[in-house]
């Protein structure tokens, strides 16, 4: 039996790779002296879009270990 990466997982971590590079550019414009609104608010929505992802992962792998107890 081969064991892989759950899709759920694959797309979250894809997810938390996108809010970190949001996080890195719109800090940077921040950096630079940005007052721009915008970047305040896509700072908001990328730290909620990683605590999303990081619940997806967190929930796939609580779903494994129920499975694995099941099978136990």
């Amino acid at each position: 039996m081969e064991i892989t990466t759950s899709s759920a997982i694959s797309t979250a971590v894809e997810g938390l790779k996108k809010a970190q590079t949001d996080i890195e550019n719109t800090a940077q414009n921040i950096a630079e002296g940005s007052t721009d609104p915008q970047d305040i608010v896509s700072l908001s929505l990328a730290a909620t879009s990683f605590k999303a992802n990081a619940a997806v992962i967190r929930t796939e792998n609580e779903n494994t270990q129920a499975l694995l107890n099941i099978t136990a």
